[in-house]
């Protein structure tokens, strides 16, 4: 790149030479995004180092997620099967979400929203280049002001198959605004930090910044008892977390299957790996900001 760069210095106006080294970046940077887009599934699956294991982490594998949740999506859809191959998700990476392997390999349509523009920016125009007509990605900002209304604008039937959360903040407040969906299967991420018995929250903040809070980051969304006593308000069954402790899988009561297990949420729980990897046992992380305020989710 940088020599196609050098060669345009000599051939492009000076006055035309930012214009078109901003161009030629975005050039490689939506072919970079379009060759990681052609990566195929795993021809056996589940694969065989995880044949053992019981319940849903059986079968993670990651595509374009990055937890193993395009392995447990594709496992839950294989049993409920799809409606309206749709989706709904709050915060993506143009190379790495819940839903793409969606988009890529099962042809579903939705919406990606996340306040980084930039990312948004390139999503709309990879996928418009790739052929993908039926996503859309909008740069916003949410907060529960917003928040219906911009699903509203959507478009979205009330009736879609995935909703992922993933804003490390407010999710527990978000999922529990919305009224105007009822998605087949919900992923939340939750605070494993929080542990698996305590029903909490971080308070609602419109401005909500993880690292800005608390500089451990450990300060963030809600526990997943909080999350398992919201799904069962909504009508849904914690039916079990990624091997690494980021998110949950919840799937709607009436969308169970005799081979979905509804668990508890002490046992569906999953320390945070990264977290442990770093040192700091469930136990110190919950000590560092035990002291800030948190709201008891009854």
């Amino acid at each position: 790149m940088n020599v196609i760069l050098q060669s345009l210095k000599n051939i492009i106006p000076s006055q035309l030479k930012s214009v078109g080294n901003k161009l030629l970046r975005q050039y490689f940077t939506i072919s970079n995004m379009h060759n990681i887009w052609k990566r195929t599934d795993p021809l056996d699956w589940p694969l065989s180092e995880l044949i053992n294991k019981q319940g849903i982490e059986k079968y993670e594998y990651s595509l374009f997620s990055q937890n193993g949740e395009d392995g447990i999506i594709r496992y839950l859809f294989s049993e409920i099967g799809f409606c309206s191959k749709l989706f709904l998700e709050f915060g993506f990476g143009v190379t790495e979400s819940n839903s793409l392997r969606l988009i890529l390999k099962e042809g579903f349509g939705g919406v990606f929203i996340d306040g980084n523009e930039l990312s948004v920016k390139h999503f709309n125009q990879a996928a418009k280049s790739f052929g993908i007509t039926n996503v859309q990605a909008i740069s916003r900002f949410l907060n529960l002001n917003n928040l219906e209304t911009t699903i509203t604008q959507s478009s979205l039937p009330k009736e879609i198959d995935l909703l992922s959360v993933d804003v490390d903040g407010n999710d527990y407040w978000f999922w529990e605004a919305i009224k105007s969906l009822s998605p087949r299967i919900v992923i939340v991420e939750y605070n494993a930090s929080l542990g698996p018995e305590l029903s909490l929250s971080t308070p609602y903040d419109p401005a909500f910044n993880r690292h800005e809070k608390h500089s451990s980051g450990f300060y963030c969304g809600a526990s997943i008892k909080a999350f398992e006593k919201l799904g069962k308000k909504k009508g849904y069954s914690l039916i079990g977390c990624d091997s690494n402790g980021v998110n949950a899988f919840f799937v709607r009561d009436d969308c169970l299957t005799e081979n979905i297990k509804v668990i508890s949420s002490p046992l569906a729980y999953r320390p945070h790996k990264s977290r442990l990897e770093r040192g700091f046992s469930v136990e110190d992380q919950f000590t560092i900001i035990k002291d800030m305020p948190f709201v008891s989710i009854e």
